[in-house]
């Protein structure tokens, strides 16, 4: 028995609120037939190229993650004259040994795990696209695409510090370089330790205004890294090095909140300390509370530069306080007393050439941006691995250099060239067929006993190009 259909108006409104969907679905099975065709003629191609080092020993098949979807693509194994096995078009696709995932997608995963948790990254992509990776997978993606790029950095870190090389930059020279740092504090799991703290610093060149009251950095740039003060700084300087004349830079001021890893900075860089006043004035709140005339006293002398005269006003005030007041009191004295040579207005000392110029405190928005938003809270718990591994890819994706990566990635990898007119001929072949022929073979609607019902009719216009 035939089985009954809605009335046409309302089966005619349910089908066009899917039909986006519906037509999407058929063109990405197109699409995924082109896409291994092309494949397929492209291992052909490669067969033809190789060198007579290699033997052709048979061909398997594997799934390929593709922006489409997993496609089954077969291709040739090859045996070269070491003995190793190998997969020549894995090799010209950028694909690892067991990860057969195409750029495209590599760049797309790491782009949602850069800002979104592995899971909900994963979800998304499942969500928006066809791409379907488990969020084990984009996990293991991150490590495997941040390795070599540690490993690099690593490597010219420690050349620079025995050897005082630095690799050629851009040499830019600037009136002034604003350079500040700070720690942000992360948990940790399987590891002796609880807690890590990521070492964060921006440097930039200025400000410009976006709007009323409201600034960004110029030209800034920004480097992490997990370990003590040392290796942080001397991985700064080489950064800034690739991109800053530092010996032709006016004035370098070094921002921070006076901890000792950050005041050592200024000798790194060869500039001068700046308390930042964000952590000053929350100092002298918590100490002197709603006594405001004591507070604008000190908060004037240290603008000045007078340390020893702010110093004597706490000292005073501190006299006639007791209990918990007077601790808090003592507290801020010494923070005083520990960061004096940062407590005058750095501008004083430029005289002219600081005018125009801010407070610094920039790197209070930047710490939550590049580090605590994506990896702090909502009960995250990392490796010390895992942290620099994603830190890593979110500063190429930060800046811009996560495709340009990827793409000079999957260039080194292949050890076997096409030729580009050869490529272009095999794509092109692959999608001479007219994909609205195959859209109308594939609907069998269109020719059963309902099409003449409105939604066949509105379904075929579609697929004809016609308008309705």
């Amino acid at each position: 028995m035939e089985r009954s259909l809605p009335q046409p108006a309302a089966e005619l409104n349910r089908f066009l609120s899917e039909l986006d969907k519906v037509i999407l679905g058929r063109a990405i099975e197109w699409a995924k037939k082109c896409y291994k065709t092309a494949l397929e003629a492209l291992d052909e191609a490669i067969a033809a190229c190789r060198g007579k080092e290699l033997s052709i020993e048979h061909r398997r098949a594997v799934w390929y993650q593709t922006c489409l979807g997993p496609v089954k693509v077969r291709r040739r194994q090859y045996r070269d004259g070491r003995g190793r096995y190998r997969y020549l078009l894995d090799e010209l696709m950028g694909m690892g040994k067991h990860q057969h995932i195409t750029v495209a997608v590599q760049g797309l995963a790491l782009e949602t795990a850069a800002v979104m948790p592995y899971r909900r990254s994963a979800e998304v992509l499942r969500k928006a696209s066809a791409i379907d990776l488990p969020h084990q997978t984009i996990w293991r993606l991150v490590g495997r695409v941040a390795k070599p790029y540690l490993e690099k950095a690593q490597q010219e870190l420690e050349r620079f510090l025995q050897t005082g090389e630095i690799p050629e930059g851009e040499g830019r020279e600037v009136a002034q370089l604003m350079v500040e740092a700070d720690g942000v504090m992360l948990s940790l799991q399987r590891e002796k330790a609880r807690k890590a703290e990521v070492k964060l610093g921006i440097a930039y060149e200025g400000w410009e205004k976006v709007s009323k009251d409201r600034y960004r950095t110029v030209n800034k740039t920004a480097f992490a890294a997990v370990g003590d003060g040392d290796a942080f700084w001397a991985g700064m300087s080489l950064k800034l090095q690739g991109k800053y004349d530092l010996s032709r830079v006016g004035a370098t001021i070094v921002g921070g909140d006076g901890a000792s890893w950050v005041k050592e900075g200024a000798r790194y860089v060869n500039g001068r300390f700046q308390l930042d006043r964000y952590h000053l004035h929350r100092e002298l709140t918590t100490a002197l509370g709603k006594d405001r005339e004591t507070k604008a006293k000190v908060w004037d002398a240290c603008e000045r530069g007078e340390v020893e005269t702010g110093l004597q006003v706490m000292a005073d005030a501190m006299r006639r306080v007791k209990g918990e007041q007077a601790e808090r009191m003592v507290r801020a004295y010494n923070y005083l007393l520990d960061n004096s040579s940062g407590l005058g207005d750095y501008r004083l000392a430029l005289k002219d050439q600081g005018k125009g110029l801010r407070r610094t405190g920039a790197i209070e928005g930047n710490g939550d941006k590049l580090v605590a938003r994506r990896m702090k809270n909502q009960g995250m718990s990392w490796s010390v691995k895992g942290i620099r591994s994603l830190l890593c890819v979110r500063f190429l994706v930060l800046e811009g250099k996560l495709t340009a990566f990827l793409l000079d990635r999957q260039r080194r990898e292949a050890s076997v060239t096409v030729p580009r007119r050869k490529i272009r001929a095999i794509v092109r072949r692959s999608l001479i067929r007219d994909p609205g022929e195959r859209l109308h073979a594939e609907l069998p609607a269109l020719r059963g006993p309902h099409a003449s019902r409105p939604w066949a009719t509105v379904l075929k216009a579609i697929s004809q190009g016609e308008a309705l």
